[in-house]
């Protein structure tokens, strides 16, 4: 089971404290589930001009079966996490996306290892990184998470000579690099593309992320 960092938590529910200040009981946003969602950006410090709030993960194919995760302000892939009940209970799960090529073989969320653009987070045919998903109870907030790192960032990079600009994604090891975003990735409940795959597993997700009025609510 992973719990969201405190610090997560709070920087979603920062502006919370003056919007309910006899508050005793903690208050969310009401979560539903879906096997399907996308990832909606939430940016917690800095942003990038125009501003990745609430854009969405999708995918920029770098060659074949591979492509960098990156932001857009639409076209969401679809996801879903995976995995049987002990692999998600013990951080085994991936999350995998129903686009892969061919259908038979799904993409997944591959994280990278380290800052520099070809560490970037990917979406590659495959089974992805284990040890990502959807948080679950009692975590309050539904988020995507990595075990053992510290969160996301978002940056623009020109991945290759003449390439345009995109919004990649990052793991977050240590520190924010000057310029980019952190960013909570929070599932938008969707319907699937009608594909079936071996263990999907319900997820808790958001109806409509952006939404989400966070000065409603307060965690303590």
């Amino acid at each position: 089971m992973v719990f969201i960092k405190a610090a997560t938590a709070a920087a979603l529910l920062s502006t919370l404290a003056s919007a309910a200040p006899t508050a005793t009981t903690p208050q969310y946003p009401q979560q539903t589930s879906s096997e399907s969602f996308t990832l909606i950006a939430n940016v917690t410090s800095g942003d990038l001009s125009p501003s990745v709030q609430n854009w969405s993960v999708t995918s920029y194919h770098t060659g074949a079966g591979t492509a960098y995760a990156v932001l857009q302000a639409d076209t969401p892939r679809i996801f879903y996490a995976n995995g049987t009940a002990q692999d998600l209970a013990f951080n085994g799960g991936t999350v995998l996306s129903d686009e892969g090529t061919p259908a038979t073989i799904p993409a997944a969320i591959v994280l990278g290892g380290g800052d520099s653009v070809t560490d970037s987070i990917s979406i590659n045919d495959g089974k992805g990184t284990a040890g990502v998903g959807i948080t679950r109870g009692p975590d309050p907030i539904a988020i995507f998470y990595a075990a053992g790192g510290a969160g996301f960032y978002a940056c623009e990079e020109t991945f290759a000579p003449g390439a345009a600009k995109s919004v990649m994604l990052f793991q977050k090891h240590d520190v924010t690099p000057a310029g980019c975003a952190d960013v909570v990735l929070l599932p938008q409940c969707s319907a699937g593309s009608g594909a079936v795959h071996a263990n999907p597993a319900l997820s808790g997700c958001y109806a409509d992320v952006a939404g989400i009025d966070w000065s409603m609510y307060y965690s303590s």
